[in-house]
């Protein structure tokens, strides 16, 4: 059993003290780089402290990785749904070897704290409910962000106050284990294609000779911003044979899965990605679809084969617009704005239809309506 995780629950490592192993490239005075140890590859040598965050994460938000119900709510607050993410834009703080490493400013851009689990029998708004505390039975860790693997040693704690519990089924449990443990693996062997222990530190050397103060690190950091339009085959081939694998496992343990191809051109903050695939949903439909997406910070674009849409989120994860066109029905836009996050997530939510009609959705809980459950 597990309780709902909303907006306002806190998440965070659960390794004291909230500490993550990353990369380490030092800007001046150059420490030494300290050598790994044959037991640990990073050696805890280049160790960051994580902040806590609520599931609600304004730059997590803006950037489209949390997932919460819209009208499902318990305690006036939005649930997190499967997939949930808090991140981007977590802080880290570097603590060691010293509190100067290069590569922080892409830890914190690229930070991710994720809902591993869900409850797929548990619907909120069509979507399984996520389960994220780790101190529970069974156990439903989140992962957390680390090199040279994700952790899943994460959690929710502050949702064991929430009053409602939902059940998972063993199917579900085995299928959030099994994709922690297929992604650990990837990411594990991409480490070691990668240099493994070896390329702990890689490039310092160079960057220190290019520039004693450090001018010339926009060179290796800004790739990492706007990605590539060439892709290494084999890392995509290893990436779509796991998320694949992922999703025939999940079909088998809860008849619900998505199997598919994409490729993605840039990076995560601009960038071009064309998918095809089809997903099982819970009412046993299945549903194919194909078509492109299109990135740019906030903003997002797509045309598949069910329509057209674009959105975009406020930078502080204040409010959402959107638009969206269904092939033969028309186009219909939706404007969410957020005065109070944490008294009501979507607070006022105006919807036009095709037709020109509008309906304003009004979630801002009341002493009368609290608590709001499911």
């Amino acid at each position: 059993m597990s309780k709902v995780s909303i907006q306002r629950d806190i998440c965070v490592n659960m390794v004291v003290p909230l500490t993550a192993t990353h990369n380490f490239i030092p800007l001046p005075p150059f420490p030494p780089v300290p050598p790994p140890m044959p037991a640990a590859p990073l050696s805890l040598a280049a160790c960051a402290i994580e902040t806590i965050v609520n599931a609600w994460w304004p730059p997590g938000y803006a950037l489209g990785t949390n997932k919460f119900t819209t009208t499902v709510l318990h305690s006036g607050m939005t649930i997190c749904q499967a997939g949930h993410d808090c991140g981007k834009m977590i802080p880290h703080v570097q603590v060691a070897p010293a509190p100067n490493n290069t590569l922080t400013v892409l830890h914190i851009a690229f930070s991710s704290r994720r809902a591993n689990f869900s409850a797929s029998t548990v619907l909120g708004n069509g979507t399984p409910l996520a389960c994220m505390t780790m101190i529970a039975w069974p156990p439903t860790p989140m992962t957390y962000c680390s090199e040279p693997m994700s952790m899943p040693l994460a959690s929710a704690p502050t949702a064991h106050l929430n009053t409602v519990t939902m059940g998972m089924t063993f199917g579900a449990w085995l299928a959030g284990a099994f994709a922690i443990a297929a992604t650990m693996i990837l990411e594990w062997v991409l480490f070691r294609r990668g240099g493994g222990s070896k390329g702990f530190g890689k490039n310092a050397g160079k960057m220190i000779a290019q520039s004693k103060i450090g001018k010339y690190t926009y060179q290796m950091l800004a790739p990492k911003f706007v990605g590539s339009l060439t892709t290494d085959m084999k890392v995509w081939a290893m990436k779509q044979g796991v998320a694949n694998l992922v999703g025939a496992v999940n079909l088998l343990a809860t008849g619900q899965g998505k199997l598919g191809v994409e490729y993605s051109v840039g990076g995560p903050f601009l960038g071009l990605k064309g998918s095809a695939s089809t997903e099982r949903k819970s009412d046993g439909s299945w549903t194919p679809k194909a078509g492109v997406e299109g990135t740019a910070v906030t903003a997002k674009g797509n045309i598949d084969t069910t329509g057209a849409g674009v959105s975009n989120n406020h930078p502080l994860g204040l409010g959402r617009e959107s638009a969206k066109h269904e092939w033969g029905k028309g186009t219909s836009t939706e404007q969410t704005d957020i005065s109070d996050p944490f008294g009501g997530f979507h607070n006022e939510t105006v919807t036009t239809k095709p037709d020109g009609t509008r309906t304003i959705a009004d979630s801002r809980p009341t002493p009368s309506s609290l608590p709001y459950a499911l």
